[in-house]
């Protein structure tokens, strides 16, 4: 058998981390995951296996990016719901502090030492929908000012001190907007559509609303974008479904996963700014996962697999472009 050596005139490198540069044809070994990896050209964007969550959940809230993200709140079985939280740093998810309140299907926004968590639903003999607000800074939850419209199910975007929350339910579908300024929120413009499982990305000032469930036909294919005081519509989503993934911005959009069919979706969309485009498939098709970082460096986590059960699966999503591989036998 020939040697990489003998060929290319180099050995290959021997690296604890992938390079986070990379170029056509770099040949590497990784010796945390101990895997042989090599770049390869994509025009569609691939996700990659990262490391497994500590507690396998769906409903959950999310912040951060794909090297620094966290989770947390959300539906385990059993019990219900719980208030654990959990930091990302790229391969390894760790315990970080509990919320004040267990709940599921709760908004999410922000970075991982500065998140915000809102609104929800409290799993009871009647559950019910809740207005409160909580602000992360790293390693502990503190209270913040209260949702003027307790809900669940919302789409979320922007920082703790510059949050949104749009749509979702109270028990029925709402068009309602809010702004948080980091300690209070205030009322914003009505969404066009009322929809529950929405999504959400970008900014207070500039956010992304798409896909979710709508009465009459179900799943809705719609995206809307807010510019801080109204929503209009933007381009039709290819796959219409709910329950589903976001990253990103709104002119660099990622919708991945979700429930379509009866089941657990794998699809991924990019958007534009004006259209969606088809993407890398997930791994695992789940829907009631979460979302974090950006469209070209994606975070998937948690949700519910086919089974359904709840997952503890994480991936990371590389954009069109260059990416790594693991080599495997054949």
């Amino acid at each position: 058998m020939s040697e990489y050596k003998k060929i290319h005139g180099i050995h290959i490198q021997a690296l604890a981390s992938d390079p986070s540069n990379l170029g056509s044809g770099q040949v590497w070994y990784n010796t945390t995951s101990n895997q042989l990896k090599i770049t390869a050209v994509s025009t569609t964007g691939a996700w990659a296996t990262g490391g497994n969550m500590g507690t396998g959940r769906g409903s959950l809230g999310a912040a951060g990016t794909q090297t620094s993200g966290l989770a947390f709140g959300g539906k385990i079985s059993p019990p219900p719901a719980t208030n654990a939280t959990e930091h990302y740093d790229g391969s390894t998810w760790t315990a970080g502090g509990n919320m004040a309140t267990a709940r599921t299907i709760l908004g999410g926004a922000g970075t991982q030492t500065a998140a915000l968590g809102f609104g929800g639903r409290i799993p009871t003999l009647s559950p019910t929908a809740t207005n409160v607000t909580e602000h992360y800074d790293g390693s502990a939850w503190t209270s913040g000012g209260n949702l003027a419209t307790g809900r669940y199910d919302m789409g979320s975007a922007g920082t703790q001190t510059a949050g949104l929350a749009f749509g979702g339910s109270t028990d029925s579908s709402t068009l309602a907007t809010e702004h948080y300024d980091g300690s209070a929120w205030t009322t914003g413009g009505n969404m066009a559509t009322p929809t529950w499982n929405r999504e959400g990305a970008g900014t207070q000032t500039a956010a992304l609303g798409f896909g979710g469930y709508f009465s009459d036909p179900g799943s809705t294919y719609a995206t809307e974008h807010y510019d801080g005081s109204a929503w209009t519509s933007g381009g039709i989503m290819s796959t219409g479904r709910y329950m589903l993934g976001s990253a990103g911005t709104q002119t660099a959009g990622l919708g991945f996963g979700g429930y379509l069919d009866m089941s657990g979706s794998n699809v991924t969309e990019h958007y534009d700014g004006s259209a969606w485009t088809s993407g890398g498939n997930l791994g695992t098709a789940r829907e009631g996962l979460a979302g974090a970082g950006t469209q070209t460096a994606g975070l998937a986590f948690g949700g519910y697999d086919p089974s359904p059960s709840t997952t503890n699966a994480t991936e990371e999503y590389t954009g069109p472009g260059i990416i790594s591989q693991t080599v495997t036998a054949s």
